[in-house]
């Protein structure tokens, strides 16, 4: 999905002006952002579910969610374009509560709007009262189905990364009817088990199972799911005939398990972010596991984005360096395509993980006092 994200001052993000598709990575110093970034999309999407106030509260807080370097008065919004649907949203806390403008547009037109502090509003398609804890996108997006378009990819948009692998290895997945991996990776068992027995998820199964004998091709063969009571667990078959349980598996199994089972979760025209995919995985590894993103992305028009510190994934984008994007500190607008940074002549006579190394691009800049605040 093609899609144009911008924020001005929130958090560690001054300015932000991101329009990528396919497969990207995003790279930077410590503290650049990077994290912050990939999790806007699931912020606005909370936004949507459960109101703004909430949904800044889950995501580190109200307080000092306004960047700390941002003068008085300096924006602070953020706004998502797909197409010709755009939503703009400014926070706005008040002396009591909180609220936000908020306004949608399609095709030029205002659709709907709120003001802060404004008992409701009115739409020009159905005049409907909105109460205060209305999302005005959701309620607008009954009535217009072109605010779909945002709306759809917001709300299923998740961030993957910081799987709880100890928990997995104890107690498997819970027994559920859940088709779509949960952030921290502890329903993979049951979405498998549940893609397997449905004829449409069946390609699901099969992308996940076929990245991981393409990636551990000398040991795994295939899995079987085990129920116990109200867990759902998977015993591994290995070369020779062997079979063990999965809660013995390597690591790096376990992350290729969950990050093509977060991949295989997205519909036509998601957008899902992983937080540094290389994690406890070997280069040859790593370089697989892009290739069947890669694979999944053009089948279903997904957008996959991938913040790292790798220089493995990072050179993996040396044929296609557009889709690099680097948290360059002296920019005023983040983040910067590698080929804005550099001539692409100039880049082709280099691998990008070497001079990312080299910090020739997305190196920690030396004047502290403007560095971001928050961790990335």
């Amino acid at each position: 999905m093609s899609f144009r994200l911008q924020v001005r001052n929130y958090r560690g993000l001054r300015a932000v002006d991101w329009s990528p598709e396919g497969v990207c990575a995003l790279v930077g110093a410590n503290g650049s952002g990077k994290t912050t970034l990939l999790d806007v999309p699931a912020l606005l999407g909370d936004a949507l579910d459960r109101g703004w106030a909430r949904a800044l509260e889950a995501h580190g807080g109200i307080a000092n969610a306004r960047n700390l370097y941002a003068a008085g008065d300096d924006p602070y919004d953020f706004e998502v374009s797909v197409g010709n649907v755009v939503w703009h949203l400014a926070p706005v806390l008040a002396e009591i509560g909180f609220r936000s403008r908020e306004r949608l547009t399609v095709a030029g037109q205002l659709a709907i709007v709120r003001e802060a502090g404004a008992e409701h509003a009115l739409s020009g398609h159905n005049h409907e009262r909105l109460q205060v804890g209305d999302s005005l996108a959701l309620k607008v997006g009954d009535a217009m189905p072109e605010a779909r378009a945002i709306i759809d990819p917001l709300s299923r948009y998740r961030l993957y990364g910081a799987y709880d692998l100890v928990a997995l290895r104890r107690s498997g997945s819970p027994d559920s009817s859940e088709r779509r991996l949960d952030r921290r990776g502890g329903s993979v068992f049951t979405v498998l088990r549940n893609w397997r027995d449905k004829r449409k998820d069946h390609d699901r199964c099969e992308f996940v199972l076929e990245g991981l004998r393409d990636i551990f091709g000398d040991f795994f063969e295939g899995l079987d799911f085990v129920k116990a009571a109200q867990v759902v667990g998977a015993d591994m078959h290995l070369k020779r005939g062997r079979v063990h349980s999965a809660s013995l598996a390597p690591d790096g199994w376990f992350a290729a398990l969950l990050h093509l089972t977060a991949v295989a979760s997205t519909d036509d025209g998601d957008v899902i972010g992983i937080d540094e995919p290389e994690n406890a995985l070997h280069p040859r590894a790593i370089k697989l596991l892009l290739e069947h993103m890669r694979t999944w992305s053009r089948r279903r028009n997904v957008t996959i984005l991938l913040a790292t510190h790798s220089p493995v994934i990072i050179s993996d984008f040396d044929t296609r360096p557009e889709q690099l994007f680097v948290m360059q500190p002296d920019q005023p607008v983040s983040p910067v395509a590698v080929t804005d940074l550099k001539e692409r002549d100039w880049l082709a006579h280099f691998t990008l993980g070497d001079l990312y190394t080299r910090e020739e691009f997305g190196a920690p800049r030396d004047d502290a006092e403007h560095r971001p605040h928050h961790d990335g």
